[in-house]
């Protein structure tokens, strides 16, 4: 599967909607104090989506995927049931490699770490208890990085077009000469 890229035109101008934020942990009462951090801060810009599991999760972001959503964040804890939480972000790194990706969690070892970094493509590794100031303000640059990233990337796109159609409009004219 070939991963997406970070700007598509069948995007559109998805800045226009909110993005969403996918939050995974089994441990529910973890998942509703999260969602709820989140909101009183991301509210405007983004959508809170919870799942109790990575198998929850997996569905959920092809969910919203084909409902015309970007995912732009994904915070998962690493000691879950089935899939664990650096399998699961190297599973979404490999279609997703641009979402944003944060391991939150209270028990994982450096070798989990490291793999979610060197096979994830982790962008944070938050130990539980989180400051919420703090991993708020991770958040809000990342997706600031995120968005820059988009936008040059449909900037360049543009610019592409834009060469395609003067190339050929050089070539009509030098053929009609």
């Amino acid at each position: 599967m070939d991963p997406r890229p970070i700007y598509s035109p069948d995007l559109g101008d998805h800045f226009m909607n909110k993005g969403y934020i996918v939050c995974v942990d089994d441990e529910i009462s973890v998942l509703d104090t999260l969602r709820e951090q989140l909101r009183q801060y991301f509210e405007q810009s983004h959508e809170i989506e919870v799942a109790a599991s990575a198998e929850e999760a997996l569905e959920l972001i092809e969910d919203i995927k084909e409902s015309g959503g970007l995912v732009e964040v994904i915070i998962t804890d690493q000691v879950m049931p089935g899939m664990k939480g650096d399998q699961f972000l190297e599973k979404i790194h490999r279609e997703f490699p641009d979402t944003i990706k944060i391991l939150l969690t209270g028990q994982a070892g450096l070798d989990n770490a490291i793999h979610a970094i060197n096979r994830g493509g982790l962008n944070r590794y938050v130990e539980k208890p989180w400051n919420m100031e703090e991993l708020q303000k991770d958040i809000k640059e990342l997706i600031e990085k995120y968005q820059q990233q988009v936008e040059n990337q449909r900037l360049i796109a543009q610019l592409e077009s834009r060469i395609t159609a003067l190339e050929d409009e050089n070539r009509s004219l030098k053929d009609g000469e």
